[in-house]
């Protein structure tokens, strides 16, 4: 006898819901990997890992997409400026006297 297609069924199908067979699949461990990744900080075999758990959850790959998107609208928007030779010598130097108290 065929199985029907009840609204659970058809949303495993699409990615929406994690069927019984992805259970050992944890969202919560997979998105604290998110900024390693972002960040380039895995090695070859864990960012090959991660990209295969995110590919496999709908809502992970979601959450990764917001997160690199807020990343690079981030780095687009910050710069970088410099300080005078004399200012980051005043820095270090109170820096220092803080250490020394």
């Amino acid at each position: 006898m065929q199985k029907k297609w009840g609204i659970k069924r058809i949303a495993e199908t699409l990615g929406l819901k994690k069927s019984h067979a992805s259970s050992r699949h944890s969202c919560d461990a997979t998105l604290k990997k998110v900024m390693l990744a972002l960040d380039n900080e895995m090695s070859e075999a864990e960012e090959k890992m991660f990209l295969e758990e995110i590919n496999s959850c709908s809502y992970c790959l979601e959450k990764f997409h917001i997160e690199q998107t807020f990343k690079k609208f981030l780095c687009d928007k910050v710069k970088r400026h410099s300080c005078s030779p004399n200012l980051a010598e005043q820095i270090r130097h109170n820096i220092h006297d803080s250490m020394d108290r």
